[in-house]
């Protein structure tokens, strides 16, 4: 008869089990609840569970008890302490301002032989025209070849039957039709105004848009920025312009007109009343301007986050305002100039002394300007054919094309010139009266 096997011979278990059923009941507390209500005249037993739950219970809790007086330990240790350390003098230092120039230098002039030479092939590709279009690309720079590539180089697709190959009309590099650019005619036309030349009238028929590559879209799209930014300056720098411009151009004029003031009030006679006065009034107009101008920019819209750019026109208007109170104003008006033209005339008739004979200066031309002689040639046709008196008449239109261009300081030299012609007229004059 076979003998019955022990439980003892089975397997090892492990967890929460029964020593007497051999059933595992997950949890201490599930184990002692049965022991206690089936096994409960098993005494022993249950003194033994309850030691040894006890047991397992101080070990568990005392290895948690240790855990946490060795975190505090650790964190006591880790407390930040204030230590004053005294400021350290700068060490040796090296200046890297020239290599940086240098490595920027390069990489400017790379960047910039490069845009040049796309636009150079931009320019020869808008003149492309005819049939046999493709071939002309492909003989202006040279195509990769598509059998050596198998994925675009931008989005690394494969190439296949719905996803071609595509070349760049100025690289010749390969991509697909998704990562191909498309640059119009009409901007392609604008980026190379400085080398473009009508060199035929046939290109009209050039498709709408050249395709390209990223990489030579990028370089075009540079340099397109940067000439619109040349080209379209804000308002404010166009009417600043126009302002030192016109300054530029009054200052000249009041330099002048303080000359003829002060020769003036010394009794000479190398200016004219009536050219001081004439000039005085441009100077008033060219003062208008200045205003003008000015109040043009103070009314150019600005947002509120551009505070600089209302600082700006401020200083600007006030500076003009200043300029036209302490040079324009303080200039003298045409009554005292009459009045000193009076006292002129007063001394020049109590003076006894002798007209002093006055010789002959030539014209010098040292601010650009000359008389027209094509309208001295047409003054003097209907003249007789005395040399004299034709010299005469030309002088007089030298005199009145200087005074209309207010060119005051000719006009001096003009006028002493035409005296001494007068005087040697009527000296020829007189002798031709004796001999006859």
């Amino acid at each position: 008869m076979a003998m019955a096997q022990s439980p003892l011979d089975t397997d090892i278990q492990e967890g929460f089990i029964c020593p007497v059923c051999y059933k595992d009941y997950r949890s201490s507390s599930n184990l002692f609840s049965h022991f206690v209500e089936l096994h409960s005249e098993e005494q022993d037993l249950l003194k033994s569970i309850k030691d040894l739950v006890g047991k397992a219970k101080k070990r568990i809790l005392k290895i948690d008890e240790k855990d946490l007086e060795l975190f505090k330990n650790e964190l006591s240790l880790q407390e930040f302490h204030w230590d004053y350390i005294e400021p350290q003098e700068p060490g040796v230092s090296r200046k890297h301002t020239d290599f940086f120039k240098i490595v920027r230098r390069e990489r400017l002039d790379h960047r910039t032989s490069e845009t040049n030479r796309l636009i150079i092939r931009l320019d020869k590709l808008l003149h492309i025209n005819g049939s046999d279009r493709k071939q002309q690309e492909q003989e202006l720079v040279t195509w990769l070849d598509g059998t050596a590539v198998s994925r675009c180089p931008s989005c690394a697709a494969t190439f296949n039957i719905t996803r071609r190959q595509h070349h760049c009309r100025l690289c010749g590099s390969v991509m697909c039709n998704l990562c191909s650019c498309f640059l119009s005619c009409d901007v392609a036309k604008m980026i190379v105004t400085n080398v473009y030349t009508d060199r035929d009238n046939s290109s009209s028929k050039v498709e709408d848009n050249i395709r390209l590559c990223t990489h030579c879209m990028n370089m075009l799209e540079s340099r397109n920025q940067v000439q619109m930014i040349q080209g379209n300056q804000p308002l404010i720098c166009q009417l600043y312009d126009r302002l030192q411009k016109t300054k530029i151009d009054l200052q000249e004029s009041i330099n002048l007109y303080e000359k003829m003031c002060n020769s003036l009030m010394s009794s000479e006679d190398t200016f004219h009343l009536k050219d001081a006065q004439s000039l005085r009034a441009s100077i008033a107009q060219q003062a208008e301007v200045l205003d003008i101008i000015s109040k043009q920019i103070m009314s150019i819209s600005s947002e509120d986050n551009q505070p600089k750019l209302s600082l700006l026109k401020n200083a600007i208007r006030q500076a003009t305002t200043r300029y036209i109170k302490e040079y324009l104003l303080v200039l003298p008006n045409p009554a005292e100039l009459d009045k000193m033209r009076k006292n002129r005339t007063i001394k020049h008739l109590q003076a006894v002394e002798l007209p002093k004979p006055v010789s002959l200066k030539k014209i010098a031309v040292t601010t650009g300007w000359s008389p027209e002689n094509l309208a001295v040639q047409q003054s003097v046709t209907d003249t007789p054919n005395d040399p004299l008196e034709e010299q005469i008449k030309i002088v007089q239109n030298y005199i009145e094309q200087a005074r209309s261009a207010n060119r005051y300081e000719e006009v001096v030299s003009l006028e002493e010139n035409l005296k001494f012609l007068k005087e040697a007229y009527r000296m020829n004059q007189i002798h031709s009266d004796i001999n006859v």
